[in-house]
């Protein structure tokens, strides 16, 4: 019984390196990959709630026509936080379905740690633009690789 339990833990702990690893690395090759597609064409435009709305709608039509795209993102910040599993990278929430600060749900848009001294400057109810490869929804919309469009 020790030994299986032993064995829970060494692979969770395997696990969550892994994850780690792969989340500090996935958001610098992503902002990567959204200064590559505005090069080519300039970043699709759209509003946090009418994004959050059409994966409501479907996700399915909703990711033919976002996922892996470069959206250029504009609503009003409900959350500044810390990642909680990787805490170099940082969540800025924007609103999805309503207009204000109490919205559980949302866009939620992945920065890395170079962003930092940006996203300090940010305070909830505050309108601004991002920058941001759609990843889908997985609970809520998320963008990653994000920047602050200025």
């Amino acid at each position: 019984m020790k030994k299986n339990f032993y064995n829970f833990l060494l692979s969770t702990a395997i696990l969550a390196i892994f994850v780690l690893i792969a989340t500090a690395t996935g958001q610098e090759e992503a902002e990567k990959k959204v200064a590559e597609q505005i090069k080519n064409e300039p970043a699709m435009q759209v509003t946090s709630v009418d994004l959050y709305e059409a994966y409501e709608a479907n996700e399915v039509s909703a990711d033919k026509k976002y996922k892996e795209k470069t959206l250029e993102v504009s609503g009003k910040v409900i959350d500044i936080r810390k990642n909680s599993i990787d805490e170099s990278e940082i969540i800025v929430t924007l609103n999805g379905l309503i207009d204000n600060e109490y919205e559980i749900m949302g866009i939620s848009c992945y920065f890395d740690a170079s962003h930092t001294d940006e996203t300090a400057t940010l305070s909830k109810g505050q309108n601004i633009k991002i920058l941001g490869l759609c990843d889908g929804k997985l609970m809520g919309v998320n963008l990653k690789g994000c920047s602050i469009k200025k």
